[in-house]
């Protein structure tokens, strides 16, 4: 992939089997197949049932639990190199550890491999990625599975 980019993450709370190396290169690789150069922040927080359904409604006017939330600063509030350091603040993204482990019991699947998959997808929203038509799904879809692939989760 080239050069490592230039990444400062905040990691708020345990995700299971993964470390904050194993978060970082993930969100790098994320990144660089989407074709991201530029030096970012981020930070990816684990909440429960009840606050991702909390910011899910008040939101997104969904009133119920999600597995991922991603909150992009650039939609607003975000200065593309506004800190010191000329690194762009994307976002937050909220991961919820019990809606993951749901779901990977379902699919069947570790809940490291979904809660690895959670986090590529939402970095990928926090890129501007979105999957609301057939096309999007598809190109987004293929860039979570790839960084996973490149990553060893899959």
């Amino acid at each position: 992939m080239g050069a490592t980019l230039d990444l400062e993450l905040q990691l708020n709370g345990r995700l299971p089997g993964l470390n904050r190396e194993a978060v970082l290169s993930l969100v790098r690789t994320t990144a660089a197949l989407a074709r991201r150069h530029r030096p970012f922040r981020m930070s990816v927080n684990t909440v429960t049932d009840a606050a991702i359904r909390r910011l899910n409604r008040t939101y997104r006017g969904r009133d119920r639990v999600t597995d991922v939330l991603s909150f992009r600063l650039a939609d607003g509030a975000a200065q593309p190199g506004g800190g010191h350091d000329g690194a762009e603040d994307l976002g937050d993204l909220f991961v919820c550890l019990p809606q993951v482990r749901r779901q990977a019991k379902a699919v069947p699947r570790s809940p490291r491999i979904e809660t690895a998959l959670m986090i590529a997808h939402g970095t990928l929203h926090l890129l501007g990625y979105d999957h609301v038509t057939l096309a999007q799904e598809t190109r987004m879809f293929a860039l979570q599975h790839e960084a996973l692939a490149r990553e060893g989760f899959i």
